[in-house]
């Protein structure tokens, strides 16, 4: 085990639940690493069918729809399958998977390769200086990389999965938000499909500052760091609105509107996305936990009130609108105090409805509506 780890477990001591709960996560999760069933030489035989990639920043609600996703009987992540949906799903920001993966997909995290004059180890990947080093397009792709990517995601299907020939893969590594194309070419051969959930900035931008912080390497203004934080919303989801237009089977969630109303916004993505609809997708009252469910997680039901814009300063809103206010537009918000508007494929996406097997290059995207309204 390395230091992480046990430094992980130690933390924990005194709190037996607790450290039983970490134990299962850490099986579950590792169980890839030690199952014969990865070295079989049968894996290369598992499908490979449409692969799900959730994008967005951190904070972007990406957790709580890839857990309804996850809870489907057909989907695995990387910590198991539908009985295991609280586990981490993100293949580029665990260590021990980072080195099966090509370099061009690892996430923002461990980074020690990066150097940055301001961000640590774990940094905004799409903050205006690290963007350069992790956007990637199809130009970046090569088949030894592909051979990779599709193994390790055999890998997983073949020790998690129930059923590994009708089973579907699903991760939420944020980086891979600005290597839509990458992954698209990478994938050619397995229609892979992608789901970018979007949140305001305003909600977005202040939380990762005071909870998803960088490991800054120096002191920063809380100014400095907001507009840090406006830089990578605009930066990723600019990127992938760009993809979005020349890569196939890219649908697009406004949380606000799936958070108001669950049920429809699960039903359009398992209609996007080719899954039957399972009411075990829906947050209700009397689901349970996982077992290896940390103490302190509330990620699912019940679903609570959006807040995080509340005490916004003028000054907090003049610098993400100054960066993030023209693409908030395209998604239909607009600044505290003036609402949000109404979500449609008109004011949400100048794009149109893609076609799921199309392979050309003149591709578009769908758009989720739920509600035009946030939950009170």
């Amino acid at each position: 085990m390395r230091d992480g780890g046990l430094s992980y477990l130690l933390s924990s001591v005194g709190h037996p639940r607790e450290l039983a709960v970490k134990l299962a996560r850490l099986y579950q999760r590792d169980r890839w690493r030690f199952s014969p069933r990865r070295l079989d030489g049968l894996v290369d035989a598992v499908p490979l069918d449409r692969p799900i990639f959730l994008l967005g920043v951190a904070g972007c609600g990406g957790t709580l729809i890839g857990r309804s996703l996850r809870r489907n009987p057909r989907v695995v992540s990387m910590s198991g399958a539908s009985d295991a949906w609280t586990g981490i799903d993100e293949l580029g920001a665990v260590r021990n998977r980072m080195p099966s993966l090509p370099r061009s997909l690892w996430g923002n995290k461990y980074r020690v390769d990066i150097d940055d004059p301001l961000q640590g180890t774990t940094h905004f990947f799409a903050s205006d200086d690290l963007l350069p080093t992790y956007r990637k397009t199809e130009l970046d792709a090569n088949a030894e990389d592909a051979r990779r990517l599709t193994r390790v995601l055999r890998e997983h299907l073949a020790v998690y999965a129930r059923d590994p020939g009708r089973a579907r893969f699903i991760d939420k590594t944020h980086t891979n938000t600005v290597k839509v194309p990458l992954l698209a070419e990478l994938l050619a051969t397995h229609d892979p499909h992608f789901v970018l959930v979007v949140r305001s900035p305003y909600a977005c931008c202040p939380w990762l500052v005071r909870k998803k912080p960088p490991s800054f390497r120096v002191p920063l203004t809380w100014e400095r760091r907001l507009e840090l934080a406006a830089e990578h919303w605009a930066n990723a989801y600019g990127a992938a609105l760009e993809d979005a237009t020349r890569v196939a089977n890219v649908t697009v969630v406004r949380f606000e509107d799936w958070l108001a109303d669950p049920e429809a916004g699960t039903l359009s993505l398992c209609v996007a996305l080719g899954l039957d609809f399972d009411e075990a997708m829906v947050p209700r009252s009397g689901q349970r936990f996982p077992f290896a469910t940390l103490p302190s997680d509330r990620k699912w039901y019940p679903i609570y009130r959006d807040s995080r814009a509340d005490g916004l300063t003028p000054s907090d809103v003049a610098i993400i609108d100054r960066r993030c206010g023209e693409l908030a537009a395209r998604f239909g918000y607009s600044s505290p105090g003036e609402g949000v508007r109404a979500s449609s494929t008109e004011s949400a996406s100048p794009y149109s409805t893609a076609s799921s097997g199309e392979r050309n290059r003149s591709r578009s995207m769908s758009t989720i509506t739920c509600s035009t309204s946030l939950p009170e």
